[in-house]
Formats: C-alpha cells, sequence, structure tokens
C-alpha cells in the first residue's frame, strides 16, 4: 500500500524536477545570450540593475551561475528522490536555500524599485520569475524537512530481530 507521504514524496519530486527545467531554461537562456557580448544589462530579461551599486556585472553573473548550479540540483535532486535515495532530499533543500536567498536579494530591491524609492526601471517578469522560484523552492524546502520524509524516502523500514528470553 502506498503511502500518504510517499505521493507526496513523489509529487515533490516531480516538481523540483520541473522547478530545475524551467530554471536550467531561463538561467541558460541568459548565458547564453551573452554570447554577443554584450552585458547582462542588454539581455535576455533586460536587468536594469546595472546602473546601481550593489549590482555590477560580476555580481549578476555569479548569480546567474549560482542559480543555474540550483537548477541544475533541483533536478538531480528531483529524479533522486523518485529513485528513493536520500541524497536527493539533501540536494533539493540545499539548493532551495541558496536560491531563496539568491532570488531574495533582488526581489527586496525590486519591490523597492515598485515603491519608486529606487529610481530605476524594474519588470514584472523579473519579479514574478524570482517570487515564483521563491515561492516553489520555499514549498519545497518546508515539506522535505518535515520529520515523515526522511522515512519514506530511504525505502522501506527493516525491523530489526528482537532478541526473545527465553
Amino acid at each position: 500500500m502506498v503511502s500518504r507521504v510517499g505521493v507526496l514524496v513523489r509529487l515533490a519530486a516531480l516538481v523540483s524536477i520541473a522547478s530545475g527545467l524551467v530554471g536550467g531554461a531561463v538561467w541558460f537562456t541568459d548565458l547564453s545570450d551573452r554570447a554577443d557580448g554584450d552585458d547582462l544589462r542588454w539581455g535576455w530579461w533586460h536587468n536594469p540593475f546595472l546602473r546601481f551599486d550593489p549590482f555590477s556585472e560580476l555580481y549578476l553573473d555569479i548569480s546567474v551561475w549560482v542559480l543555474l548550479g540550483c537548477a541544475a540540483a533541483s533536478g538531480l535532486g528531483g529524479l533522486l528522490l523518485l529513485a528513493r535515495n536520500p541524497l536527493g532530499r539533501r540536494l533539493v533543500t540545499g539548493q532551495a536555500v541558496v536560491a531563496i536567498a539568491t532570488n531574495g536579494v533582488v526581489v527586496v530591491f525590486l519591490v523597492l524599485m515598485a515603491l519608486g524609492i529606487l529610481a530605476l526601471g524594474w519588470t514584472r517578469e523579473a519579479l514574478a520569475l524570482r517570487l515564483g522560484s521563491i515561492c516553489v523552492n520555499l514549498a519545497l524546502w518546508r515539506f522535505l524537512r518535515t520529520s515523515a520524509v526522511p522515512d519514506s524516502v530511504s525505502g522501506p523500514s527493516r525491523a530489526r530481530p528482537t532478541a526473545r528470553s527465553s
């Protein structure tokens, strides 16, 4: 009989795989757009942050590579979760923390721009992409950190033989 937690772990694995594929496509598109020699400011997502001190070209390059790595870890972790390998849980929860932190920094500045506190242009697509990533990763992290999940991920428990006293 398949437990409800087992079904939810499989669903989390599929969400993680889908998240990894979408994130991988987005960040790989951003990186491959750099091949024409321009910077991220004029790239696929038209990044307005380059005129603001904390966001330099180096920062954006590093953050895009980090998020591409998180997407790869999410997809691989989802595949490992489907195979009931405990390493999948660690990969998905670990990348979730890094992706939430990286996207969270950008979201703070996007919100400040939306409120007019920072006088820079911003795009709704960038905000939707970052908030969506944060929500998915937060849900995966929260679910996979529950106490019910480690038992279901590591496979069926094997009962230890008990010594009977005579």
